[in-house]
């Protein structure tokens, strides 16, 4: 038995005694409606494989374990994985046909094996004896096959490390052999010794220049003859070669401007940019003030221009007739006229 699973069959042992709520209610069919399978509700399902699958996702083996709900499926997968057989094994599915038929397509329920004992088999199984997570000892009777997780989890890590090996360069495959000099500086001896300053010689510091020749540093003029160094523009093999009884001469040389050691940029210098100026000029002077415009006239009131001839506004009311000097029930005679005669009527009683 391997410790994945060891782990595997700790983590199912945890959860025996497990039984379902009202209503046929599990947790392990809840986490598998939000976490694998969304079109239906699996909270009231039979949850024999959920329970597998539930302790798969915990750990982090349901690559080789599998996800499933339906144990026909899931024992499918095992076979077109390659990892389906008829011999139990610790860490094994074991999947039950009650009928006792051997065809996978009737296949009723799945458990974990995790003793064998000749013909018998010890399991842990949930949805079992009424809804609850118990431990089984069966035979073999009603036995179709068995799915093997770890020969999943073998055949996973093959392929993971076959993709490896085709994705890495051969360069880099090279110099992970022994004797291989990749990344190792190649450089001769002497001429990194040539640089180190050495105080028993009498000499100071030397600056390299290209080619590895040495440049001595600046002597005052007392001391010409008492310091023994390289001459300038010899390389040290040349210095080396040299007799030592001969006197070695040093090339007195002005005093020149120290050379850099670092390479000049190849860049062209930026030139300041060109500032032109103009000659001052005298101010202008001030504009004379703009003269105010006129006014326009005011338009005269009455008839609108290129209108109809109607009124503006409403017509002024007529003026009353002067009053009349005769009294109201009176009326004027005409004149050169007299009024007919009427008679007149006696108040008298006759």
């Amino acid at each position: 038995m391997t410790p994945e699973i060891q782990k595997y069959i700790e983590l199912l042992e945890s959860q025996l005694g497990y039984s379902e709520k009202s209503n046929s209610y599990t947790k392990f069919g809840a986490w598998y409606g939000k976490n694998v399978e969304f079109d239906a509700d699996y909270s009231v399902a039979p949850w024999c494989d959920m329970y597998l699958s539930w302790a798969a996702h915990k750990l982090g083996y349901e690559d080789w374990i599998g996800q499933f709900a339906w144990t026909v499926e899931h024992a499918k997968w095992f076979k077109k994985q390659g990892a389906w057989g008829k011999k139990p094994e610790v860490g094994a599915l074991v999947f039950y046909d009650w009928s006792g038929s051997d065809d996978i397509d009737r296949i009723d329920h799945v458990g974990v094996v995790t003793k064998v004992e000749g013909n018998r088999i010890h399991t842990i199984e949930g949805n079992i004896d009424g809804g609850v997570a118990k431990r089984k000892v069966r035979d073999t009777s009603k036995v179709v096959g068995y799915g093997y997780p770890q020969r999943v989890k073998e055949r996973l890590e093959r392929k993971a490390k076959k993709k490896a090996e085709k994705e890495t360069p051969d360069a880099l495959r090279e110099a992970g052999k022994p004797g291989s000099e990749v990344g190792t500086l190649q450089s001769p001896e002497q001429s990194l010794s040539a640089y180190i300053p050495r105080a028993d010689d009498g000499r100071s510091g030397q600056v390299p220049l290209s080619g590895d020749r040495i440049q001595s540093p600046q002597i005052s003029g007392d001391e010409p003859n008492q310091v023994r160094g390289r001459t300038e523009g010899q390389t040290p093999e040349q210095a080396q070669a040299q007799p030592q009884g001969e006197p070695r001469t040093t090339t007195s040389s002005p005093p020149a401007r120290a050379r850099r050691l670092r390479p000049r940029s190849r860049r062209p210098r930026r030139r300041p940019p060109l500032v032109r100026t103009r000659p001052e000029r005298a101010p202008h002077p001030p504009a004379p003030p703009r003269p105010r415009p006129a006014r326009p006239r005011a338009r005269p009131r009455g008839r609108p221009l290129g209108r109809a001839s109607t009124p503006s506004r409403a017509p002024p009311t007529p003026r009353r007739p002067p009053a009349s000097p005769f009294p109201p029930t009176a009326t004027p005679r005409p004149p050169g006229r007299c009024p007919p005669s009427t008679p007149r009527r006696s108040s008298a009683r006759r």
